[in-house]
């Protein structure tokens, strides 16, 4: 009779825990406070959408990384002056952003059709753009240049690369295809951190050929800059992908 009796207590005790956790349920379901329901649906939506490609547009800043042995090549970067008869030297820093918007580039389209803020598509032809403030309001209102080949043989490659105030110093020498990883584009837009190949369009030899580092401590930074005949040159040296902004230092 005694162990019966507390069965039944123990029985009553659960049952009315129960029934208290039904009740705070039901008071939380529907006393919670409208914004905060927002709120949340909010915060899960973004979540989504930060599991999404984010596209490239044009007018937007970016930075810029090299591939080379497991993306360790370093961030296009301007340092020094003067290389090749042009305005700004083109190497990669291991700062993302070593200076001033030394490491930051906009990409604008080079087709007149196209307008700020539309996607950037696989095989575009787009026109990089420093943000360094090199300029006293002189040439195309290019802070720190136009990305350019000038020149031929740096650093035992095909073309020097360097940055002009004006576009295309000889033709189309500021001009670059940007292209998905093997080359071949398939019409998709080009998305943030997705591996690309950038083709100049300067002809030389009949033929075009790909942003790539070669040789180190170029201008006193971490590797330098050229372009080579193949997009990959030497263990992804002429990979790169556009990376978000982070603020200037």
């Amino acid at each position: 009779m005694f162990m019966n009796k507390n069965r039944c207590m123990s029985a009553s005790s659960s049952a009315r825990a129960s029934l208290v956790r039904f009740i705070g349920m039901m008071l939380l379901c529907c006393f919670i406070p409208p914004a905060f329901a927002q709120e949340s649906a909010a915060n899960t939506s973004e979540a989504g959408m930060g599991a999404d490609p984010v596209p490239m547009r044009y007018g937007q800043i970016y930075h810029v990384q090299n591939g080379y042995m497991n993306w360790t090549g370093g961030y296009l970067d301007v340092r020094d002056s003067r290389c090749n008869g042009n305005t700004l030297c083109v190497s990669t820093a291991k700062l993302v952003n070593r200076d001033r918007g030394s490491g930051s580039w906009m990409i604008l389209p080079v087709d007149v059709t196209k307008r700020n803020g539309d996607p950037v598509i696989e095989g575009d032809h787009v026109y990089v753009i420093n943000q360094y403030p090199a300029t006293t309001g002189t040439g195309d209102g290019a802070p720190g240049g136009y990305l350019d080949a000038r020149g031929e043989g740096c650093q035992s490659n095909v073309l020097c690369v360097s940055t002009s105030l004006t576009k295309n110093t000889s033709a189309s020498s500021s001009s670059w295809q940007i292209l998905p990883a093997g080359g071949v584009p398939t019409g998709q837009s080009i998305n943030l951190e997705q591996e690309i190949h950038l083709l100049n369009r300067k002809v030389i030899n009949d033929t075009h050929t790909y942003l790539d580092v070669r040789g180190n401590s170029c201008q006193s930074n971490f590797l330098c800059v050229s372009t080579s005949i193949g997009w990959n040159r030497d263990k992804a040296s002429g990979s790169w992908r556009f990376l978000a902004r982070t603020p200037s230092p």
